[in-house]
């Protein structure tokens, strides 16, 4: 029985891919004169917080925190947008299972997006970002701190599934122990998914549906 239900934030919560492509390259333009490439930002795409920024930017500043205040600044005016029906399937069964994110942003940048899209953080045990531990996807042990908690809820790692919409989300938690479904709201990773006979949804209606018929979800 699935007790906790835990997830990736970029792109499987939220259309992170679609909202801050355009923030990087407004700011490339408009600050440093230059055009970002789309195969740039996917090199990038995944680092841990601060090394995504030094990755696009370290080339015009090394200062962290100048590169930070500018992003932050872009990217709101580039709101985030909720993949369809995320949120609403989380506060339904908010009184069934624990949820929680596990996510290589920030938690500066979680956080206010939430805030902005209205969604309660009471509904996660646990928000788990960069700052949280100093190891991040693929390696597994990034799922050692909100597991610590889980196991003060008397859970175990079966009754834990991760979901995300990438492979690296699929090889950390594979690796940990717990259950994994991918979500594939587009076609970048399908055939990983596929080829790796990996299970998968495409959207938080079949997501339901697989945790209901998979693991008598509730």
């Amino acid at each position: 029985m699935i007790k906790a239900i835990l997830f990736d934030y970029d792109d499987t919560l939220v259309q992170t891919r679609k909202t801050r492509y355009q923030t990087i390259y407004k700011l490339s333009e408009e600050l440093f004169g230059t055009k970002i490439t789309e195969k740039e930002i996917d090199a990038a795409w995944g680092l841990p917080a601060e090394e995504f920024l030094l990755n696009l930017f370290g080339r015009f500043s090394s200062d962290i925190h100048y590169l930070w205040s500018i992003y932050i600044e872009f990217s709101k005016k580039d709101l985030n947008i909720p993949h369809l029906n995320a949120f609403d399937f989380i506060d339904k069964y908010k009184n069934f299972v624990k949820f929680g994110i596990v996510t290589s942003s920030s938690e500066k940048v979680v956080l206010r997006e939430l805030n902005e899209l209205r969604v309660d953080t009471n509904l996660f045990l646990q928000i788990q970002t960069s700052d949280h531990t100093a190891v991040h996807k693929p390696n597994p042990n990034v799922f050692e701190p909100i597991f610590a908690l889980l196991k003060k809820e008397n859970m175990n790692k079966e009754e834990i599934i991760y979901i995300g919409d990438s492979p690296a989300d699929y090889e950390s938690a594979s690796k940990f122990g717990f259950h994994f479904l991918g979500i594939a709201h587009d076609d970048r990773h399908t055939s990983y998914f596929q080829t790796g006979e990996i299970p998968f949804v495409r959207n938080f209606l079949e997501l339901e549906e697989y945790l209901i018929d998979q693991y008598s979800f509730i």
